[in-house]
């Protein structure tokens, strides 16, 4: 009888926590989002304060080059602004910071390619010197 209840005992220590793979699924796609988001906004940064070294950013096509990197900047932290709202989960019923979130998700890949675009193409001007 002792040994029944020790098994008992036992069976209710090793329950398993239940896990949501929904909500598995939604953290790793944003983390991998955020992650990607990150890495495009340190190649912004990086192409802009290139920019700057150089003085090209005075130049009719370099201005034009960092206002367009700026932009992108932009939506990107407002992108992951929105990833950082996302992450702090106290406002998970928050219905429209879904919907938000589902329309980044959306746009992301265009986004991030427009973005990595408009670096290259800052990248071309800079090894030309801007002779363009």
């Amino acid at each position: 009888m002792a040994k029944r209840s020790t098994q008992r005992s036992t069976t209710a220590k090793r329950r398993a926590a239940v896990v949501d793979l929904d909500v598995e699924r939604q953290r790793r796609r944003r983390e991998v989002a955020e992650r990607r988001v990150r890495s495009v906004l340190e190649e912004n940064r990086a192409a802009l304060g290139r920019l700057f070294a150089t003085g090209l950013i005075f130049t009719h096509q370099g201005s034009r080059a960092g206002r367009d990197l700026l932009l992108s900047h932009q939506a990107l932290l407002r992108v992951a602004d929105l990833f950082a709202q996302l992450r702090e989960g106290g406002r998970g019923d928050d219905i429209g910071l879904k919907v938000r979130a589902e329309q980044a998700f959306a746009t992301l890949d265009e986004q991030l390619k427009r973005s990595s675009d408009l670096t290259a193409r800052a990248g071309e001007f800079l090894s030309g010197r801007g002779r363009e």
